[in-house]
């Protein structure tokens, strides 16, 4: 039986999507590759000749979500890039996102892993943030040295508050922390003419 030529990477693609649910939910340490290749319906084997190893695949995790979700915002002028920006905000603090750790954003479930992990995956770590505080920039109020303060302070309050979120026991001051964070960051995003400086 033939493939179509992009068959490889399709498959990659799939395991990767796949394996990344239970790395996010349980932490690097929590899940062996043999628990990454269960959830991609692969033998672990599979993981290994696609990504190399358990560490290279938190690599390519990164490399491949970290920021993907505020893609929403591109291909915008300013004012609808801010105003798309301000509803994306309401989604990433919602209770949905909060419980959702395994399809959520890769950087509340996985940065203290990243923090712990080789070069090679925090580097890929800080490619990826970079492009996502450059993508962020043009949404936000001020020079261009203060776009960038803000997006940097932005996704700090964001993903630090989800990650405190879903640290806490109470559902009462999961909500409150992330209430505290929106009113602040959306406080933010009006604060002057995007397109100034």
């Amino acid at each position: 039986m033939r493939y179509p030529k992009d068959h490889k990477e399709t498959a990659r693609a799939a395991i990767l999507a796949a394996a990344a649910r239970p790395l996010k939910e349980k932490g690097f340490g929590g899940v062996g590759v043999d628990g990454l290749a269960s959830a991609a319906d692969v033998t672990s084997g599979a993981i290994y000749s696609n990504f190399g190893s358990k560490e290279a695949f938190l690599e390519q995790v990164v490399n491949e979500q970290l920021g993907a979700e505020f893609a929403v915002i591109d291909h915008l002028d300013p004012d609808e890039r801010r105003r798309r920006l301000a509803e994306f905000l309401h989604v990433y603090l919602s209770d949905e996102h909060c419980a959702s750790v395994a399809d959520g954003c890769l950087m509340p479930a996985l940065s203290a892993d990243v923090s712990r992990a080789s070069d090679a995956v925090r580097e890929a770590y800080e490619r990826r943030i970079t492009a996502l505080i450059e993508r962020l920039v043009p949404a936000l109020p001020g020079s261009p040295t203060e776009q960038a303060e803000r997006a940097w302070a932005l996704v700090a309050s964001v993903v630090g508050a989800v990650t405190i979120a879903r640290a806490l026991p109470s559902g009462e001051h999961s909500r409150a922390i992330r209430a505290a964070t929106l009113h602040h960051v959306t406080a933010a995003l009006a604060d002057g003419d995007p397109t100034a400086g």
